[in-house]
């Protein structure tokens, strides 16, 4: 008996120490999983991991600016493109112009810039904000960007498969 008891302490004592390690590593996930039952279901796809040091230039971008209104229910409206300068016709006019067709999402973990066309949509640059990583999925007929830190995810989703293009800002 004292020889079968020298063995089962040590065992039932690793395996409560096994298992208070584990539980301590997945109590978050859990927590998180349980408190963001309404955001929409995460997409499979590659990732792309980026953080603001990775990218080159000023590492902040100020406030993200605030969105207006929500549109009517159905309806999902970006900013209006600006119209095109009129060309001067002089040489030194040579820096690039962005497309009309580009959009631009501010959210609250970063900027998201989008090229719309009428059967597709293209990521043009994601710039996280100081504090946020960004991970880019893509598969045939939607495109989406998310800006995340420990605490929240701003998510642009653009979704184009069987219908004109649309796009559409979560945050949560």
């Amino acid at each position: 008996m004292r020889r079968a008891m020298s063995y089962v302490a040590p065992w039932a004592g690793v395996t409560a120490l096994a298992v208070a390690l584990s539980w301590l590593g997945v109590r978050d996930v859990v927590r998180s999983a349980v408190s963001e039952r309404s955001a929409p279901p995460p997409i499979a796809g590659p990732i792309i991991h980026s953080s603001p040091s990775d990218l080159p230039g000023p590492t902040s971008i100020g406030l993200p600016t605030s969105r207006p209104a929500s549109p009517p229910a159905g309806k999902d409206e970006g900013p209006s493109p600006s119209p095109s300068p009129e060309p001067s016709g002089r040489d030194d006019d040579a820096t690039p112009k962005p497309p009309d067709n580009v959009r631009s999402y501010a959210t609250r973990g970063g900027r998201a810039a989008m090229s719309i066309e009428k059967d597709r949509v293209r990521l043009v640059s994601a710039t996280p904000n100081p504090g946020y990583e960004t991970r880019v999925t893509q598969a045939e007929g939607w495109l989406r960007v998310d800006f995340l830190n420990d605490d929240r995810t701003s998510s642009v989703i653009a979704s184009w498969y069987g219908q004109n293009p649309a796009v559409k800002v979560y945050e949560y």
